[in-house]
């Protein structure tokens, strides 16, 4: 499912700007376009900007692939060290979501959390996802 690069956290307006002018527009194409450390360096070359930010957004694209991250539950897995797919795939899903509760406790990033229904959903389709992001 793409997302539009606004949705995604840490887009900023010239980010969305620079990735628009690479032919960028969602999130399937950030993905498409950033698959190999080789094409992540090409782009931030072309682009100006660090390549530890692009592999980020690539990251954040990467995940939004399942329904319902992005946003707000975005940047709460990302609190949690849930950063990619392959880190979702490998969670409990009751002891991320006591996690979840934890950190939004503290620093109340979403106005409620994600019911365990929705945190065993992201869970098991990360375990079914391809891998698409090469290291």
């Amino acid at each position: 499912m793409a997302v539009v690069l606004n949705r995604l956290n840490g887009m900023s307006r010239d980010i969305v700007s620079k990735l628009k002018a690479q032919g960028i527009k969602n999130s399937k194409d950030l993905l498409d376009a950033c698959r190999t450390p080789a094409e992540r360096a090409e782009l931030a070359k072309r682009m100006e900007m660090d390549p530890n930010l692009i592999l980020v957004l690539t990251h954040r694209a990467d995940l939004a692939r399942i329904r319902n991250i992005g946003g707000v539950y975005g940047r709460l897995l990302e609190e949690a060290g849930v950063d990619t797919v392959g880190e979702l795939a490998n969670r409990q899903p009751e002891s991320l979501r006591a996690q979840l509760n934890e950190i939004n406790a503290q620093k109340r990033m979403a106005g409620r959390v994600p019911a365990q229904a929705m945190v065993n959903g992201w869970v098991s389709k990360a375990q079914k996802l391809p891998q698409v992001v090469e290291y």
